[in-house]
């Protein structure tokens, strides 16, 4: 009798934990960084042409990566060669998908600005997630390359917004945010 009792209580708790567990919500998340910041903190800073992507499992298939091949029109830090293969977690082998939030998602094509950090294991991996990939767009009056959504500028201008609008939008001439992330890098 005792023994059942036991059981029935340990059940109660199992129960009370798998509806605990269950109805809870897990939000991953990422540090807001600075462009100065994803400039300071990244290996090889580039903009250029996403050419290729590639989904595959890692050696022991735990998770799947996005492979991710850029062309660099130019490097503003660092230099990873004639191109750039960036390692983002998640995509989709056949008809599995492995989804990993703050990711940020490129597109063949598109033109970018990449912040790249170099693992100790050699894979190259964006800065800061989501923030470390900016597309660069073509104005339609001016045709000028822009950047749209470039974060928080520098650390100072952190110190003036309040909780909740650290990241906000920002339209710039691509040469303006270059030569801005030339001048991090004298500092």
């Amino acid at each position: 009798m005792k023994d059942l009792r036991k059981i029935i209580s340990l059940t109660r708790w199992v129960v009370i934990c798998f509806l605990f567990f269950q109805i809870t919500e897990s939000n991953a998340q990422v540090l807001e960084m600075s462009v100065q910041e994803l400039t300071n903190e990244s290996t090889a800073v580039l903009y250029g042409k996403c050419t290729n992507k590639k989904c595959e499992w890692n050696e022991n298939r735990s998770i799947i990566y996005t492979y991710v091949t850029v062309a660099p029109e130019e490097y503003i830090k660092g230099n990873l060669g004639s191109e750039a293969v960036i390692a983002v977690p998640g995509g989709r082998v056949g008809d599995i998908i492995y989804e990993v939030s703050e990711m940020p998602v490129f597109t063949e094509g598109e033109d970018v600005v990449a912040f790249i950090w170099t693992s100790p294991s050699g894979k190259n991996l964006v800065t800061g997630g989501f923030q470390g990939k900016m597309k660069i767009i073509k104005d339609k009056l001016t045709g000028k390359r822009i950047i749209e959504d470039i974060g928080i500028m520098d650390e100072a201008e952190v110190q003036h917004l309040a909780p909740g609008q650290i990241r906000k939008a920002i339209r710039m001439k691509l040469e303006d945010f270059i030569g801005k992330l030339k001048g991090y890098m004298k500092h």
